[in-house]
């Protein structure tokens, strides 16, 4: 993208924004003229049918002069406002491509079926012990994953959770979080884990037979 394209999507951002904001306010000049257009009978004054439609229409317009404030500060400040919407965009889309456990499985084992194409003496020792550990940690099930909403950590824990011995459930020997950080063996995001990406980088090339 050239310097003067982006400029020009620059000045084109006030616009934007003001277009975007007056059809807010059309939509909600809408919805308020049909509110205040409703008109109850006398027997309904009073009860609880006037109250509900009071409290609707005070909800309108609250959110109408919210939308009015969020556009003219849009409107005076378009920068700021762009690089907002972007970090709000941004965060909503790694929210959406946190990777769950089950795609830490479906990665792993897609690692695994490509891995086990190769032949044991051309395969990289690094990505064969690397799943070799995953797969026994799982055996073990002590395989954890910490969701923080917009990034996962696949972590371990000290026992399987169906253990029922005295280490395993006392809540004086569990993890402590000044020691979590040496736990993390992987680090989910934008769909992946990445350590187990990294590990299967050449999982073909043993460099000891070169």
């Amino acid at each position: 993208m050239s310097l003067n394209s982006g400029a020009r999507g620059f000045r084109r951002a006030p616009s934007l924004f003001r277009n975007t904001f007056e059809q807010l306010k059309t939509r909600y000049d809408s919805v308020q003229a049909r509110l205040d257009a409703i008109t109850f009978p006398e027997r309904y004054k009073g009860t609880i049918l006037e109250k509900w439609a009071m409290y609707w229409k005070n909800l309108v317009i609250d959110y109408k002069e919210m939308v009015i404030d969020t556009g003219r500060t849009m409107r005076q400040r378009p920068v700021r406002s762009s690089v907002y919407v972007s970090l709000l965009a941004g965060g909503l889309y790694a929210g959406a491509r946190n990777p769950t456990e089950t795609d830490f499985y479906d990665q792993f084992r897609q690692a695994y079926n490509e891995l086990s194409l190769v032949h044991p003496t051309c395969q990289n020792p690094v990505a064969s012990r690397h799943l070799t550990f995953l797969e026994r940690c799982h055996n073990e099930g002590i395989l954890r994953r910490l969701s923080l909403g917009v990034v996962s950590f696949l972590w371990l824990d000290n026992y399987d959770k169906g253990l029922a011995i005295y280490k395993a459930v006392c809540p004086y020997l569990q993890p402590r979080y000044l020691t979590f950080h040496e736990r993390i063996i992987d680090v989910g995001f934008n769909g992946k884990f990445w350590v187990l990406e990294r590990k299967m980088v050449d999982y073909d090339i043993n460099e000891d037979n070169l």
